[in-house]
């Protein structure tokens, strides 16, 4: 197939696709004019109802942008019979996109695949992927760039390779923070376009060498350069690769962007003010002389600065496609009204252009007033927290979040919580796919699809440990710089050389071509393969004696991970390992849900809050240089420091305006941060509030700048003062007992001691206390091995899984066998579900497929 297309153009292979899209798609439902007027109020309808020329949609916070767009693409793709795959539609998330498939396909009753609505990232992943299998982009490259088959490099892979790069230029002596600086300072030159007059020009390693002037900047632009030139070699990109080399073809192949600016008939931009520069570059080459495009965004809530977002593109958009409609969303469906007239009295303070003014209001009940609490210390505020949602009682944990904004502040939070037994997860901790149990074996499945990945050789050549030496491993990675062949053609070489090291290196390599083989042939499935690897390796036994006590935990993991794999094979049937890959690669913190099903209470910085909601939130630590958080310094203008509060005061208007009940903001005028105990004054954000939607309940204690905020807002600005609630009595221990209600007398109470209590660390882990003089038990007896041969169906034997036969799948539904193959653990069955056309495969030793006739 991979041949097939390098003989054909961009142009036959966007056909081919297309007709693949359309295959099966019939659209029972109609999304024309007299739906959108009825399920869309006049705003949203006018937006969705105008196809032609640029569009801006200002859209408050929880103004039902993502319904509007939804039946924009809808009545696109119904009323005017615009092919789905001629629409590109990009989103924020990788989440937003499969919500707004999903609820397309709902809305028009029909199972039709949006090839081209994504995050920019798997948009860009698509594009070279598609492009780079043609020999004629490569050879208008230069005949020796990437292909198609390149890796995708995670953090830890890029730091490994930018530690290993340091450490050649300027030996041992650097930090690890050093390399965290580099890695950013590279993110910082691909996130950057610079404009020679109305060029725009990305910064290459050439580029980035010749703006170089100062020693510092000379040596950060060298290991840039060497960066690319490693990854290269190993044919891998890094997450900002995409973009930047997706930019960088189209730029160089002029001809090639405008075929797919003519494919795309129509743009949609959700979030389009996080937008950076090379983002918007590639906007611009992607959208055709029609400018047919529809951007989606408010200013107010644009809080990524710090990684590359610029607000100027959305406040530039009506200048830069003029003439353009600009359709205001301005009515807030989530949150009550006094939540949304103090938040909007807060962003009022920023200086916004004349187009981007917005008045967004609520018509919801006016609700609770906003509690804004003042507390003597950090401490005082993180118990007040936790006892509020402790009265709230456990049918609001799910609903209820605390929002902070730095870190460093959620341990005393999360103490708080533990110490009332009130169940959190912080979310943003490590995600599934990062754990180090996880990211081996997807190494392992990575080597597979390409045998250039260095970064992944690296990770497993030792792991599990084989006795490899870090020299032989160092002599192939010299001959790999030497241009002697790849890092897989020098082991290969080793292996035959018949040196003390091929042994042990051949029983490695070994492994690699028996899976190899494998995946060739095409008769073991991903979960299967994936399985074999972690057996074959002896992982599960690596782990048992690496950490006992956490083994059960991580062998858990990995067979999550299979199952993970198994569920990507039926819903992508046909879909490569290359494909999974691909599609792990893009997961960012973003795509992480809140899991509401389990009754936790949710903290989060509120940067991972953006596109949530909830019932109630708590935002700690109101205070001056905490929130705002300004990083200043001695070369910082007026007017970027100006920069900086504004985005701050935006970042405060995204975290009033999730919640949508109930808002509780506090202020420490003690806290301990970065080392020391020290004063705060309240943040001027809460003194911005508009008074009348405000109950203030100040600080009884005598303390650093209570007085002057009470000053500023006293009883006649409309802040009311009412006594501090009592909080809730937990009932404790008779002082004279452990855990019961023991008569022992208290030997601590006595002199004056209190009983020292139980850390955390143990009560979590108490099932692992170990004690003085153990008592040895007798291991389970195991149920015996039945003695017969194991019972496996093939096509000889009375398999009940015949073609014909219906069959019932948890997630589904009722669908017919259309074949059966495969024997043993690869025996599996392709079944077609309901009114879906589509075949998905389902491997009989995963799916427990219920016959029903």
């Amino acid at each position: 197939m991979y041949e097939i297309f390098k003989r054909l153009s961009v142009v036959e292979i966007f056909a081919i696709l297309h007709i693949c899209v359309l295959k099966g798609t019939p659209m029972a439902n109609i999304v024309d004019n007299a739906v959108l007027d009825r399920e869309l109020n006049p705003e949203q309808a006018a937006a969705a109802k105008k196809i032609d020329g640029p569009m801006l949609i200002l859209a408050g916070a929880g103004s039902g942008k993502t319904r509007c767009i939804t039946y924009k693409i809808a009545h696109l793709v119904s009323q005017y019979n615009v092919e789905p795959d001629r629409i590109l539609a990009v989103t924020f998330t990788n989440k937003a996109a499969r919500e707004m498939k999903s609820r397309i396909q709902k809305l028009l009753a029909t199972n039709m695949n949006f090839a081209w609505m994504g995050t920019f990232h798997s948009v860009c992943l698509r594009l070279l992927k598609l492009c780079l299998s043609k020999q004629s982009v490569l050879d208008a490259l230069g005949g020796k760039w990437y292909d198609g088959n390149f890796s995708i490099y995670d953090d830890d892979d890029q730091k490994r390779l930018l530690k290993e790069i340091m450490k050649e230029q300027v030996g041992d002596n650097f930090e690890p923070s050093e390399v965290k600086k580099m890695h950013g300072a590279i993110s910082k030159y691909k996130n950057t376009i610079l404009y020679r007059g109305k060029a725009a020009q990305l910064q290459t390693p050439d580029v980035a060498q010749d703006l170089a002037n100062f020693p510092d900047e000379v040596l950060r632009a060298k290991i840039y350069a060497e960066y690319q030139k490693r990854l290269k070699e190993s044919n891998a990109m890094d997450f900002d690769d995409l973009l930047f080399n997706t930019v960088y073809m189209l730029q160089k192949i002029p001809n090639l962007a405008s075929q797919l600016a003519q494919r795309f008939r129509y743009v949609v931009v959700d979030e389009y003010q996080d937008t950076n520069d090379v983002q918007y570059e590639l906007l611009k080459l992607l959208i055709n002389e029609n400018k047919n495009v529809t951007v989606v965004g408010d200013d107010d809530q644009s809080i990524y600065g710090w990684r590359g977002a610029n607000i100027k593109i959305i406040r530039n958009f009506h200048r830069d496609f003029a003439p353009v409609t600009i359709v205001k969303l301005e009515r807030n469906y989530r949150s009550t009204a006094n939540i949304v007239k103090g938040a909007g009295s807060v962003i009022a303070h920023n200086i916004r252009p004349q187009e981007m003014q917005k008045n967004v209001f609520s018509k919801e009940d006016a609700g609770e007033l906003i509690h804004v609490r003042h507390f003597m210390d950090d401490r005082s505020e993180a118990s007040t927290i936790a006892d509020t949602i402790a009265k709230a009682g456990e049918d609001f944990y799910a609903k209820t979040a605390v929002f902070y904004r730095t870190n460093a502040q959620s341990r005393a939070l999360e103490k708080a919580l533990n110490d009332r037994r009130i169940p959190s997860v912080i979310f943003g901790g490590m995600r599934f796919w990062d754990r180090k149990e996880i990211k081996d074996v997807l190494a392992y499945l990575r080597l597979l699809a390409n045998e250039k990945d260095d970064a992944a050789y690296l990770r497993v050549i030792n792991t599990p440990p084989r006795a490899i030496g870090k020299t032989t491993v160092e002599n192939i990675l010299e001959r790999e710089r030497n241009g002697e062949g790849s890092f897989w053609d020098n082991l290969l070489a080793e292996v035959n050389s018949g040196s003390r090291s091929a042994i042990k290196l051949k029983g490695f390599t070994d492994l690699v071509q028996s899976w190899k083989a494998l995946l060739a042939a095409g008769e073991t499935p991903l979960p299967i393969l994936a399985e074999k690897i972690i057996t074959d390796v002896g992982y599960k036994e690596f782990l048992r004696k690496e950490d006992e006590l956490t083994a059960d935990e991580r062998i858990g993991n990995l067979d999550e991970m299979v199952n993970a794999i198994r569920e990507f094979d039926e819903e992508h049937p046909g879909a490569t390992l290359d494909a999974f890959l691909q599609d792990i690669s893009l997961l960012t913190d973003a795509d992480k849900k809140v899991d509401n099903s389990k009754g936790q209470v949710t903290l989060m910085t509120i940067h991972m809050a953006k596109g949530l909601e909830f019932n109630t939130v708590h935002i700690a630590g109101c205070d001056e240089e905490i929130f705002p958080l300004i990083r200043a310094s001695s070369t910082m203008s007026g007017a970027e420091m100006n920069e900086q509060m504004e985005e701050e005061r935006r970042l405060f208007y995204v975290g009033c305006t999730r919640a949508e009940k109930k808002l509780y903001l506090y202020h420490a005028e003690r806290r301990f941060f970065q080392g020391n105990i020290r004063p705060f004054a309240p943040s001027r954000f809460l003194k911005e509030l508009d008074p009348s939607v405000v109950d203030f309940t100040p600080c009884t204690d005598f303390g650093f700048g209570g007085n002057d905020f009470n000053q500023d807002f006293g009883g006649s600005s409309g802040f009311s003062r009412p006594p501090r609630p009592n909080i809730p009595s937990y009932p404790r221990r008779p002082s004279g007992s452990f855990g019961g209600s023991s008569s022992r007398p208290n030997n601590f109470g006595s002199h004056g001691f209190s009983r020292p209590s139980i850390p955390n660390s143990v009560k979590k882990n108490d099932k692992h206390i170990v004690y003085r003089n153990p008592v040895k038990v007798a291991a389970p007896v195991k149920p015996a091995e039945p003695s017969g041969p194991r019972v496996v169906y093939d096509e000889f034997s009375e398999n009940p899984y015949h073609p014909g036969v219906r069959v019932r799948h948890m997630k589904y539904g009722v669908g017919t066998i259309v074949k059966c193959y495969g024997t043993g653990d690869n025996a599996r069955v392709d079944v077609r579900f309901g009114n879906d056309p589509t075949i998905r495969t389902i491997i009989l030793k995963y799916a427990a497929l219920q016959i029903v006739g």
